[in-house]
């Protein structure tokens, strides 16, 4: 209970609500990353860290980097992370402070207030051929390399962007 009331305090807080990604919707991000090996791989608001930890299961070479900012939330990816043992680093703050230069591939899946905000940000900091794998949210005045449709619960749908740096 208290695990729960704390979650939902720091939801509130960062006004981002803690979503997992489903399996489909994470395997559909991963496909559509690209990913080679030897790469470095963000995923900025992770979570529990379930797509980091399925990314470098599949591509163990990865360089795999998470950043949360609720705790209760990190620390649950923490705790996934380090019992999976796949070298998934979870990281406790805020991602927009993140350095993501390095960056070869972003996964998000954030709200809509804060797409503008990582606009400026990967303007700045992301070399050329980054790509950034984005759940249900899109970059206003940014047009994607692609747009994947993935069926959700109860004949829903949510969509999957791909963009390039």
């Amino acid at each position: 209970m208290i695990v729960l009331v704390a979650t939902v305090i720091g939801t509130i807080w960062v006004r981002v609500p803690f979503v997992p990604t489903s399996k489909k919707t994470s395997k559909v991000m991963l496909d559509a990353a690209d990913l080679k090996g030897d790469e470095t791989v963000f995923d900025l608001g992770a979570g529990d860290g379930r797509l980091l930890i399925r990314a470098k299961r599949a591509y163990p070479r990865i360089k795999a980097i998470g950043y949360e900012i609720v705790p209760v939330v990190w620390f649950l990816g923490f705790i996934r992370a380090l019992f999976s043992r796949t070298g998934v680093q979870m990281k406790f703050g805020n991602a927009f402070k993140a350095d993501v230069s390095d960056a070869d591939c972003i996964f998000l899946y954030l709200i809509t207030s804060l797409m503008p905000i990582l606009k400026e940000k990967f303007d700045r900091e992301l070399k050329p051929g980054t790509r950034v794998i984005s759940h249900t949210f899109s970059f206003k005045d940014v047009k994607p390399v692609r747009t994947i449709d993935v069926p959700g619960l109860l004949g829903g749908r949510s969509k999957v962007y791909v963009y390039e740096w």
